[in-house]
C-alpha cells in the first residue's frame, strides 16, 4: 500500500475566522481576536462583523474614536443588525455625539422593535438630550422586555428623577435593588432620591454602600459629599445625579496635590519608612477616591506591612491606571468573587510576570474546593508544562488556545481576594510544584564530575520591571562570594548571561545558561543544587515552589511580598531572606551570603 502524505491543512474560511475571533473576544484573549479581524479584513476590507469586533475591543481598552469609526464602516453594510447600531450608539453617546447616537439607536429600533437593547439605548439618549418623555416611553417597553432587569428600573428611576418624580424614581431604584443588592449605580442614584426626600440617614447608608463595592466611582464620592452638606445645612438638597464638580482651576490645583503627594509616599516607601507612606497614601485615598494609582500604591504598602485585607481589597484597581488600562483582560463572563459555583466551569487564568504564576499557583486547589466547580486553568506556554504537573484544576490549556465553555472567571493573582488569604493561611501549601523526572536525570549525568556543593546564581532579574535597577546586580559585583571549593553554576538567562563567560577573579564558574532551554531544565537543575543564591527573580520563586533551598537577596525597599524585616518568609519556608541595611548597600548582603556559603557542607 502506498505511503499517504498528509493532506494540507485547509484553509481558513471568513466564516471560520468570524467565528473563532468571536469565540477568543469573549474569553479575554483580545490579541488572537485581533489577529483573526484583521486576517478577515485583508481579504475582505470593511467585513462589517470584522469591523464590528475591532469596535468592540478599540472601546473597551479606551480607544472610543477609533472605535466609532471601525463601527460606523460595520453600519454602513446593508445587512448590519440592530446590535451594530446599539452598539454605535452607545459608545457615541458616551462621547457626548447625542446627535449621532439617537440617529443610530432609532435605526436599531426599527430594525430589532423586540429587541430591549435598542429600546434601553435610545432612552437614554434621549433622557441625556432632554426629551424626557419620549425616554420614559422607550424605557417603559425595556422594563415591558425585562421586567427582571436592574438595568431597566434603574434608567427608569432615572428618567422618572429628571421629570421631578422622586417618588417614582425611589420605586424603580429600589426594585433595581430588589433584584440586585449589589447594583452599586442604582444605590448612588437612590441616594441622591433619598436625600431629596430628606431621608439623609437612609441617603448616606446608600452611597456608602455604592462606595464599598465600586471605591473608584466618582459620582458616589461626589453624591456623598452633597448628602453630607445637606444634612448639615450647608447646602440645600437636591444633588444631582452627577454631583457638584469642582471648579477646573481648583480640580487642577488639586490634582497637581494629590500627585505630589504619591510621589512624597513613593520616597517615604524607599527610605523604609513604610507607615509614613501609608499615612500619605490613606490622604491621598480619602480625598481623591477614583485615584487608582493611589489605590494601586496603597495596595503594595498594606500587602508589604501583612495587611492583606486592605492589600488585596486595592490591589484589584491594578488594571484602572492610564498605563495599565491596555493590560486588562475584558472577559465577557462575571469574575469568581469566592462564591461557591457547584456544576458550574471556572476559567483561572495567569498574569503578569512568571514568578507571580509560580507563587499563586498554590491557591488553585482551595480555589477549586471551595467554587465546587470544574476548573479550566489557562497558563502561559513557558509555564504551563511545571503547572500541569502542579494539579489542583480539571483541564490545563496555553494562553492563546481557546478555552472550553465556561461560566466565571478570574485572574491569577484575584483569588487572594477571592479567597480571603491572610498572612496566617501562608503557606498554604508547600512544594506544590514538581521537576521533570527525566529532566533530573539529565542534569544530574551533567553535574556529576563537579565537586559539591553545588551552588546556582542568579544575579538578574528581568530588565524591564519597575524596580530592576534596584533588584539587579552585575556578576563582578558578587566577587566577595568567591571562595575556594565553591564550584558557582551559572542558571542566568537574557543579556545578562554572557557575564558569565568573565567571572569575578578567583570564583570558580559553570555557566549552563547557554543549555537551559525553559523552566522545566531550570527547575530540574534547582532540585539538584545544595543552594540557590539568587536576586528577586522567577528562578527563586520557582526555587520555593519546588521546596528547594534558596537564598535571596533584596533591596532595601523590596517588592511587597517579601514584608518586612524579617529574614524568612512565609510565602516558601525553604527560602532565606538577605536584606540591605540601607539603600544601595550591596556590601553587607553579600558579605553574609558569603558567610553563610562557608557553613555549606562539602
Amino acid at each position: 500500500m502506498a505511503k499517504q502524505t498528509p493532506s494540507a491543512v485547509p484553509p481558513l474560511t471568513v466564516p471560520a475566522a468570524l467565528s473563532q475571533a468571536y469565540a477568543h473576544w469573549n474569553a479575554g484573549q483580545a490579541p488572537e481576536a485581533e489577529q483573526l479581524c484583521l486576517r478577515v479584513l485583508a481579504v475582505a476590507p470593511d467585513q462589517p462583523d470584522a469591523r464590528h469586533l475591532l469596535g468592540l475591543m478599540a472601546h473597551a481598552y479606551g480607544l472610543p474614536d477609533m472605535a466609532i469609526e471601525h463601527l460606523r464602516i460595520a453600519c454602513q453594510s446593508p445587512l448590519a443588525p440592530a446590535g451594530f447600531y446599539s452598539n454605535l450608539a452607545e459608545i457615541c453617546r458616551q462621547q457626548g455625539a447625542l446627535a449621532e447616537a439617537e440617529s443610530a439607536a432609532r435605526r436599531a429600533v426599527a430594525l430589532a422593535p423586540e429587541a430591549a437593547q435598542g429600546w434601553n439605548n435610545l432612552g437614554i439618549i434621549l433622557q441625556e438630550s432632554g426629551q424626557l418623555a419620549d425616554s420614559l416611553e422607550c424605557l417603559r417597553r425595556v422594563a415591558a422586555l425585562l421586567p427582571d432587569s436592574p438595568e431597566a428600573h434603574n434608567n427608569l428611576g432615572n428618567t422618572c428623577k429628571r421629570l421631578g418624580d422622586n417618588a417614582q424614581a425611589l420605586l424603580h431604584y429600589d426594585r433595581a435593588l430588589v433584584l440586585n443588592p449589589n447594583y452599586a449605580q442604582a444605590l448612588s442614584n437612590l441616594s441622591v432620591a433619598l436625600s431629596d426626600d430628606g431621608q439623609y440617614d437612609a441617603a448616606l447608608t446608600a452611597v456608602r454602600r455604592a462606595i464599598d463595592i465600586d471605591p473608584l466611582m466618582q459620582e458616589a464620592h461626589q453624591n456623598l459629599r452633597q448628602i453630607e452638606l445637606a444634612r448639615s445645612g450647608e447646602a440645600r438638597p437636591g444633588g444631582t445625579q452627577g454631583g457638584v464638580a469642582a471648579p477646573q482651576a481648583q480640580a487642577q490645583v488639586q490634582a497637581q496635590a494629590q500627585a505630589q503627594a504619591r510621589i512624597q509616599a513613593q520616597a517615604l516607601r524607599l527610605e523604609g519608612k513604610v507607615d509614613d507612606a501609608r499615612a500619605l497614601l490613606e490622604t491621598v485615598v480619602h480625598a481623591t477616591p477614583g485615584d487608582a494609582g493611589a489605590r494601586f500604591d496603597l495596595a503594595e504598602v498594606a500587602l508589604l506591612q501583612g495587611d492583606f485585607d486592605t492589600g488585596w481589597r486595592e490591589y484589584r484597581f491594578r488594571y484602572r491606571m492610564p498605563h495599565t488600562t491596555m493590560l486588562g483582560r475584558h472577559v465577557q463572563k462575571p469574575r469568581w468573587d469566592g462564591q461557591a459555583i457547584p456544576g458550574k466551569t471556572l476559567l483561572i487564568h495567569d498574569e503578569q510576570g512568571y514568578g507571580d504564576t509560580f507563587q499563586f499557583l498554590r491557591l488553585l486547589a482551595w480555589a477549586r474546593e471551595r467554587s465546587g466547580a470544574c476548573v479550566v486553568l489557562e497558563v502561559n506556554a513557558h509555564c504551563h508544562a511545571l503547572a500541569e504537573r502542579g494539579g489542583g484544576f480539571d483541564q490545563i490549556i496555553r494562553a492563546g488556545t481557546l478555552p472550553p465553555a465556561f461560566d466565571f472567571h478570574c485572574e491569577l493573582m484575584s483569588l487572594p481576594l477571592a479567597l480571603g488569604l491572610r498572612l496566617s493561611d501562608l503557606p498554604v501549601s508547600t512544594a506544590y510544584l514538581r521537576a521533570d523526572p527525566p529532566r533530573v536525570a539529565h542534569w544530574r549525568k551533567r553535574l556529576a564530575a563537579l565537586p559539591r556543593p553545588w551552588v546556582g546564581l542568579v544575579w538578574a532579574g528581568r530588565p524591564s520591571h519597575p524596580n530592576d535597577a534596584r533588584r539587579s546586580l552585575a556578576l563582578a559585583e558578587l566577587a566577595p562570594l568567591a571562595q575556594a571549593g565553591i564550584p558557582f553554576i551559572s542558571l542566568q538567562q537574557g543579556a545578562a548571561a554572557e557575564q558569565a563567560d568573565t567571572p569575578p577573579a578567583g570564583m570558580a564558574m559553570v555557566s549552563l545558561s547557554r543549555e537551559i532551554r525553559d523552566f522545566d531544565d531550570t527547575a530540574a537543575l534547582i532540585t539538584l543544587l545544595d543552594v540557590l543564591v539568587s536576586v528577586d527573580s522567577a528562578p527563586a520563586h520557582l526555587a520555593g515552589a519546588l521546596g528547594c533551598p534558596v537564598w535571596v537577596m533584596l533591596p532595601f525597599a523590596p517588592d511587597w511580598r517579601w514584608l518586612r524585616d524579617r529574614a524568612d518568609t512565609p510565602w516558601y519556608p525553604s527560602m532565606r531572606l538577605f536584606r540591605q541595611p540601607e539603600p544601595h548597600a550591596w556590601g553587607p548582603v553579600l558579605d553574609d551570603v558569603a558567610t553563610a556559603l562557608r557553613g555549606l557542607p562539602a
